[in-house]
């Protein structure tokens, strides 16, 4: 309970400085999508090159997921688009390709009931899209997330190490089955119980089966940080140990609040973007 009514708490403060915050560049991401096809629905993303975008290059690419009950559209990626550009263009990392695809009001994982089927549209359509379409770095692509974005990026990148050479997650609820429950709420077509859960989307469960192929990555290529979601990150920590996966992990003093947590964040975020994109 005490949960349920923080995070209703700080998606008002959050709604109440989105004007504030929004990035007065709104030029910077493009929308775009994927036809609808037999095989899947529409798939709308967001993507922004850089600005001196040369298709005989190729570049790193970073793909952003957001938070739960917000869209590929938010002032976040905005503000996500406008950090990367700007320390880009002074040369402190280098220049990147950022997509941004829907949730569709999702948890960034295959729904129980098929709709979505989130994780089959990432994986198997948006990345070779991209791929195909853009002058991608395949061996520079990079999963990040808020929120529930968070935890789908470390979902996929536990799942899928083997498509992504590093994970930033944003005080992504990295939860339990009973955990879990209460993020999804009154909502059992996402996931109906905790067999399907830890089966197919606890990035805890998929850390442990894939941990010989993370760590063959050599480097850190974990980054963590939590706020307000630091107690539901004991178990994922605890198995990194375990696995002697190298991470790095910073808890914030802030509320589950994207312009708290992403201005504390700001300069770990961008030695880690440094050192991952060497």
């Amino acid at each position: 309970m005490k949960l349920a009514i923080g995070l209703v708490f700080c998606l008002v403060f959050e709604l109440f400085f989105q004007t504030a915050l929004f990035a007065q560049d709104q030029n910077l991401i493009k929308r775009s999508l994927i036809a609808e096809t037999n095989e899947h629905p529409e798939i709308q993303f967001g993507v922004m090159l850089p600005p001196s975008y040369d298709s005989d290059k190729t570049y790193p690419v970073i793909y952003y997921l957001h938070g739960l009950n917000w869209t590929y559209a938010d002032w976040k990626a905005d503000n996500l688009a406008e950090f990367i550009t700007s320390h880009s263009s002074n040369g402190d990392i280098p220049e990147c390709i950022l997509v941004f695809p829907d949730g569709k009001e999702g948890f960034w994982c295959d729904h129980y009931d098929g709709e979505p089927l989130l994780e089959k549209e990432i994986i198997e359509y948006l990345i070779p899209f991209i791929d195909l379409n853009y002058a991608v770095d395949e061996t520079q692509r990079i999963i990040m997330g808020w929120s529930a974005g968070g935890f789908g990026a470390m979902y996929f990148f536990s799942k899928h190490p083997e498509l992504f050479k590093a994970v930033i997650s944003l005080d992504g609820p990295m939860t339990s089955w009973e955990e879990f429950v209460a993020f999804q709420g009154e909502r059992p077509e996402i996931v109906n119980d905790s067999d399907y859960y830890y089966e197919y989307a606890s990035p805890n469960r998929w850390i442990v089966r894939n941990s010989e192929i993370i760590k063959q990555k050599q480097d850190t290529v974990i980054f963590l940080t939590a706020g307000f979601l630091a107690e539901y990150h004991r178990n994922l920590l605890s198995i990194l140990e375990e696995q002697e996966i190298f991470f790095k992990y910073k808890e914030l003093n802030c509320p589950h609040q994207f312009g708290c947590v992403f201005s504390e964040s700001s300069n770990d975020l961008l030695l880690f973007l440094l050192k991952t994109l060497e």
